[in-house]
């Protein structure tokens, strides 16, 4: 069950049917045991139905990495992390993690997206943050409400993720399973959105699965 409304509102206005049953069936398994080791191949086998590059065809070791420098590395390496988070680790545990290393990639895209629409001033947005660059997307008025409500939604999670604690005694953790998985492929539905609007060519996409 998911613990933030703002992503049950993500959940339900923005994720397709085939996302939905991917995520379903990785949580039918018996995921309230703490000592069941989950299968994750469901996940990314649904992770390749958005396209473009996202942790399915990244390998799950953070050591083997494709992209150590670039544009690139901004962009997919904390997809990477996420995957490292929910394949190498336990998403139960790690849930923050997979959050925050989701919402890093969402602020890279929005970064990259104002660079190539703002050219001659590419570089002040440079270490502008999300909730700042998602304003910004909007104001160009090139995506329906409904991404931007989206955008606005994450922004809050995202913050959530990297600046507050778990006050709620009736949570063990701030974020848990659910959490983490629906925040994983809202960034990546978004960010193959709005890369696919600045023309990004691997956005258009399908990679192998990386084992």
């Amino acid at each position: 069950m998911l613990s933030h409304n703002e992503l049950q509102r993500i959940y339900n206005t923005l994720f397709k049917e085939n996302i939905k049953s991917g995520i379903s069936d990785f949580f039918a398994q018996d995921m309230d045991n703490a000592e069941y080791v989950y299968d994750t191949g469901v996940l990314w086998k649904t992770d390749v139905l958005i396209g473009g590059i996202g942790g399915y065809c990244m390998p799950a070791n953070p050591v083997k990495n494709l992209f150590p420098s670039g544009v690139e590395r901004e962009l997919y390496r904390p997809l990477q992390y996420a995957r490292s988070s929910i394949d190498i680790c336990d998403v139960r545990i790690f849930a923050r993690q997979v959050v925050e290393n989701s919402g890093m990639h969402l602020e890279a895209v929005c970064r990259l997206f104002l660079k190539n629409i703002n050219v001659s001033g590419g570089l002040k947005f440079q270490n502008t943050t999300l909730g700042k660059a998602v304003h910004r997307v909007e104001q160009e008025k090139v995506f329906d409400d409904c991404v931007i409500e989206n955008l606005y939604d994450f922004v809050k999670v995202y913050n959530r993720s990297k600046h507050e604690i778990n006050q709620d005694e009736a949570k063990d953790r701030m974020f848990n399973a659910e959490d983490a998985v629906v925040s994983y492929f809202a960034t990546r539905i978004l960010g193959v959105l709005i890369l696919q609007k600045i023309n990004v060519a691997e956005s258009f996409e399908k990679f192998k699965i990386c084992e």
